[in-house]
């Protein structure tokens, strides 16, 4: 299975996961990721055509409620994973876990400590920007 790697984003490899996890259509998986709707379709067809997808779309339409309306699409493409793919994201997953076993006591520690710190990192960047997003609004509310 590792003749794919090279030829795997790491987009394709996110969607391909999504997909043995149980988000399978371009929907789930973009609102599970951070992903475009386009980047997922583009990533499905990719991993279809490397015969580790097999796609499906249904036809008809389905219903989503979008900023409170309710809006009729077109019935998304849905992945199911085949053999290959499969195989593919177990082999994936046992080279993640084992990434761990080999660590020693304290570099497992390290690993936390590093992880724990871009944690903090991200929670303080993210409250920036919520502060700046609720003062844009007050100035908006406000010229309103």
């Amino acid at each position: 299975m590792t003749e794919y790697r090279d030829q795997l984003r790491e987009i394709d490899q996110i969607v391909l996961q999504k997909v043995a996890e149980g988000a399978d259509t371009t929907h789930k998986i973009s609102e599970v990721t951070t992903f475009e709707t386009h980047q997922v379709r583009y990533s499905l067809k990719k991993l279809n055509g490397l015969g580790l997808l097999k796609l499906e779309k249904q036809d008809g339409t389905v219903e989503r409620i979008v900023d409170g309306q309710r809006r009729v699409f077109q019935s998304p493409l849905q992945g199911k994973l085949t053999d290959k793919g499969r195989q593919y994201v177990e082999e994936v997953e046992q080279e993640n876990a084992g990434r761990y076993e080999d660590l020693s006591h304290s570099e497992l520690v390290e690993k936390v400590q590093s992880l724990e710190d871009r944690v903090d990192r991200l929670e303080q960047t993210i409250d920036a920007l919520r502060r700046q997003l609720l003062k844009k609004l007050e100035e908006v509310e406000e010229e309103l």
